[in-house]
């Protein structure tokens, strides 16, 4: 948990940073399956469930993303909301899960998967499982900032710039028609 999470802070690609949170998850994981009993895999099994439709549905954004503009640099994501409004809201859910906000689904499934783990004694794990949450809210709120951040004209790469304007091009001919 502690690794992945260090690790997926440094990096600059999203594939891999997802990657790499990746690692921390299973860490999480891991805790309902250490338990030994019946409510710690049941508690696997949903968080693990959980887990698949976040990690898609982010997945699934990134490649998206990556196959309209040709890079999946973070820096790159600067301003999304202003180009792809429903991209961006997508992809600001599935990362808000992933990092167990309240609302969502992540957040359920931590929070039975941790009480699991209180409830068998192993308040160490879960207390370094609580902080390394906080450490991946770091990374996953950063990108958000980035997504909902205007980005300068003079900083975007050629790839970036032609999605903009097919983007200003669809929806003038959606206006106008």
């Amino acid at each position: 948990m502690i690794l992945g999470n260090l690790v997926a802070i440094t990096q600059t690609s999203m594939k891999r940073m997802l990657a790499y949170s990746s690692i921390s998850q299973i860490g999480y994981i891991l805790i309902g399956l250490i338990t030994g009993d019946l409510k710690g895999y049941t508690s696997m099994t949903i968080y693990v469930f959980f887990y698949i439709f976040m990690n898609l549905g982010t997945f699934a954004c990134i490649i998206l993303y990556s196959l309209r503009t040709g890079t999946d640099n973070i820096r790159d994501y600067a301003g999304l909301y202003i180009k792809d409004p429903l991209l961006s809201f997508s992809l600001i859910l599935c990362l808000l899960s992933l990092g167990g906000l309240p609302p969502l689904t992540g957040f359920f499934g931590k929070l039975y998967l941790f009480w699991c783990g209180w409830q068998s004694g192993f308040y160490l794990l879960v207390f370094i499982a609580l902080i390394t949450s906080v450490i991946s809210l770091y990374y996953y709120l950063k990108i958000i900032k980035l997504i909902l951040k205007k980005k300068k004209n003079n900083e975007i790469n050629p790839y970036i710039q032609a999605y903009i304007i097919t983007s200003q091009l669809f929806f003038f001919f959606k206006k106008s028609c």
